[in-house]
């Protein structure tokens, strides 16, 4: 939270001459940060974040306090000056007030005390240029006293109107659910049970404590009368109130934070002397204080062992007090302990706590910016020798290059997804319908991406995900990695040449494609396997198997475990310097007989032969495909009478084994 305060107002509570820039500069080296500096007419205005566990610091007084402790370090001197206060005066046969709490966990410390005799007038015009600077509106002298006082304080105060408290009886409690008040600013507000209120004798809600006050018991001109209620509550219930009506003040933001109980009196004593210098008030009734729980001392102790332990550096436990006492803590330097003993001030009671804090306060004093710079030594970090992650990226980046899009989708699937329920792992308690099964396949996770994708002409997505194979009831499901590859656009043959460019690009060589039918849902089937170790399969969707499937085009799929083939994957790289005779390229057009698979036949005609340096299939159609073969020496340029034996053996070999012809023109 930020706050705004002059410079003329904060030099009320500082003796100094440190000039505007050396105060932003040093509070922020040691304590609160400033924003920014503005320059108005004469004066400056700070704007000043404050950290939440700092709500001393949320005043003129809080700022002024840590600056005269801060700004001798940089050899500035500096004073803190207390404000003129008066002191409550004895009255008998004051003005009553009858007050009842239902719960003092509510508010910790309730006063409040009343004025006679008061004119309502505007403030004088350096009051309201002050407010107007902290970014509050000055609307007249007795409103204005207590949000001056919640500036300079950092105590939130609110004046009632006492003639408008009707039986002068004033009930603190939490609000039922439904109730309603109007408050200053003309809204109803709607009261969530559990609220902070008080009601007057006739059961009227007059104030919606630590937010805002009332309509009904608002002062205005003609105001003879006022109770100034000075109080604290508990912080937890102000933020839950402000939370359930979406309404936040000055205050709210304040009280939220934690206050010190111990600053309410002497908020009632400045109180008293602004009231009588502003409105001509008078006291009319005693100091109604209610205070069960008063604080008890509180005392931290920390070693000097400790100290240059967390700080770093050696440092004398007389420095260490000697900073200490400057922030307003009591100490006691106990010599054979080699410790001090610090009191906390009454205004740092709920933020200093262990020691470690103590330790803080004459680590930011004394000045981070002083400290130490050096790095902790680290271990050497054990990285992998072979990481999955650089194959993973280059199959991702193929993949993109070759007009792939990545997806990502849950690991957990509906039932319509799974093609055997009983197989599957269910969750016992999902969140939704929609995440019942743990997925032991990506391929329904694509298909159902590409359903939801109907607009696109041409579908080519892939995602590489863990999958979960269950491995019986007592065990853990086996967690593999796996490669889906989904396609709209690539028919069968094309998907698997885009899995031969990935094994290619991971150095894979010793694979197979062979036929099967083991995926229920797929039409056109063939198993991968890599040195005889089945590692996925790839085919064309079977749409009848996927009943809420309506995309009418071929599916393709591919689907491979992923760490099975970066096992195979061989970095090694193998040169091999181009040849200076050429090659001789020709084109052989064979009939085949029906269920011949073409990759046994390639393997066949490259083994005939050293000088075949290549050969491919370039096209097919029904019975006939036509193979490019590549000879070519390193030795010499080949001649005729080399490569007819090698044709001849060709067919004959491919005739007799698979019964393959040659097409002839007729």
């Amino acid at each position: 939270m930020n706050i705004l305060i002059s410079d003329s107002w904060l030099r009320d509570f500082l003796e100094t001459k440190a000039n505007p820039q050396q105060i932003a500069e040093y509070l922020s080296l040691c304590s609160q940060s400033v924003e920014k500096i503005t320059k108005e007419n004469q004066d400056f205005v700070y704007e000043i974040e404050i950290t939440s566990n700092r709500p001393d610091c949320f005043s003129v007084q809080g700022i002024a306090r840590e600056l005269a402790c801060i700004l001798p370090r940089f050899g500035i001197p500096a004073k803190f000056k207390e404000p003129p206060v008066k002191e409550t005066p004895p009255v008998k046969n004051g003005l009553p007030l009858e007050v009842k709490i239902s719960n003092y966990d509510l508010c910790p410390r309730f006063t409040a005390i009343v004025y006679d005799n008061i004119t309502v007038k505007p403030s004088p015009s350096w009051v309201q240029k002050r407010l107007i600077q902290s970014g509050i509106r000055a609307l007249n002298n007795v409103v204005d006293i207590s949000n001056y006082l919640m500036i300079e304080l950092g105590q939130p105060m609110h004046t009632f109107d006492y003639d408008k408290i009707l039986k002068h009886k004033m009930i603190l409690r939490e609000a039922k659910e439904g109730e309603e008040i109007i408050t200053l600013d003309g809204q109803k507000r709607k009261l969530k049970e559990g609220i902070i209120i008080i009601e007057d004798g006739e059961g009227r809600i007059i104030d919606l404590c630590g937010i805002m006050g009332g309509k009904n018991s608002e002062t205005d001109e003609n105001t003879k009368r006022v109770l100034l209620f000075v109080q604290t509550y508990n912080p937890t219930k102000i933020r839950k109130a402000c939370q359930a009506l979406s309404f936040r003040t000055e205050a709210a933001n304040r009280f939220e934070k934690g206050l010190d109980p111990e600053g309410v009196i002497p908020a009632i004593k400045r109180a008293n002397l602004l009231f009588e210098e502003w409105c001509e008030g008078k006291v009319a009734s005693q100091l109604f204080d209610i205070y069960p729980h008063p604080q008890k001392p509180k005392n931290v102790s920390v070693s000097q062992k400790h100290i240059e332990k967390i700080m770093g550096i050696k440092f004398p436990l007389e420095e260490a007090a000697k900073i200490l006492e400057s922030l307003g803590f009591k100490t006691t330097i106990e010599a054979k302990k080699e410790s001090l003993c610090a009191q906390v001030p009454h205004f740092r009671y709920d933020d200093v706590n262990i020691t470690e804090d103590l330790i803080e306060e004459i680590a930011r004093i004394y000045g981070y910016h002083n400290l130490p710079n050096f790095l902790p030594p680290l271990a050497p970090l054990d990285f992998q020798s072979e990481s999955n992650f650089e194959y993973e990226s280059k199959i991702k980046t193929a993949l993109k290059y070759w007009g792939f899009t990545e997806t990502a989708s849950y690991s957990l699937v509906s039932e319509n997804l799974i093609s055997d329920k009983n197989a599957s792992l269910k969750l016992a308690n999902p969140l939704t319908e929609d995440l019942l099964y743990l997925r032991k396949s990506l391929i329904p996770s694509l298909l159902k991406i590409a359903q939801e994708n109907p607009q696109e002409e041409k579908i080519n997505i892939f995602e590489i995900a863990n999958v979960y194979l269950p491995k019986g009831k007592t065990s853990l499901p086996d967690e593999r990695m796996k490669l889906g590859i989904l396609s709209s656009e690539k028919n069968f043959f094309q998907l698997k040449g885009v899995l031969e460019l990935l094994l290619y690009e991971l150095g894979i060589k010793n694979y197979q494609f062979s036929p099967s039918q083991k995926q229920q849902y797929l039409v056109k089937e063939a198993t991968i396997t890599l040195n005889s170790q089945e590692v996925g399969y790839l085919g064309e969707i079977n749409h009848s198997a996927f009943p809420w499937l309506t995309l009418q085009k071929p599916l393709f799929v591919l689907e491979v475990d992923l760490l099975t083939l970066i096992s195979f994957a061989n970095k090694e790289k193998k040169y091999l310097p181009l040849t200076k005779y050429p090659p001789i390229i020709e084109d052989f057009c064979f009939v085949f007989p029906q269920q011949t698979f073409v990759g046994p036949v390639l393997e066949e005609i490259q083994k005939i032969s050293p000088l075949i340096a290549s050969v491919k299939i370039i096209d097919s159609y029904e019975n006939t495909k036509t193979f490019r073969l590549v000879f070519q020496s390193k030795e010499k340029n080949l001649e005729e009478k080399e490569l007819s034996p090698i044709r001849e053996k060709i067919l004959t070999h491919l005739k007799n084994k698979f019964k393959i012809t040659l097409k002839t023109n007729q």
